[in-house]
């Protein structure tokens, strides 16, 4: 597990529980759309039509993204890293770029 989890305990939790978790549907279309670092949110998505963002200084870098659909954690990165991927789809584009 990633040394940037150690220092941030509640989201280490949730990304224990999300790899216990199954993908989500590939039809999966979800309400709420967020995405978290360190610092909190930084940006989200509600019903597809309004959208918000949190401004950041330069010197707030993040050290992770995780993003949460509808309150679940379905992505969470660590720089390049990904450490957890429950989007069926994601799976798919990035297996076709490497490719």
């Amino acid at each position: 597990m990633s040394s940037v989890l150690s220092r941030y305990p509640q989201w280490q939790q949730r990304v224990i529980e999300a790899m216990k978790k199954p993908l989500f549907d590939i039809y999966y279309c979800p309400e709420v759309v967020e995405v978290f670092d360190q610092f909190g949110l930084l940006a989200g998505r509600v019903h597809g039509y309004f959208s918000y963002e949190c401004s950041r200084s330069i010197e707030q870098e993040s050290e992770f993204f995780a993003w949460m659909l509808d309150g679940e954690l379905a992505i969470f990165c660590v720089d390049s890293e990904v450490l957890v991927n429950r989007l069926q789809l994601w799976e798919r584009v990035m297996n076709e770029i490497i490719l």
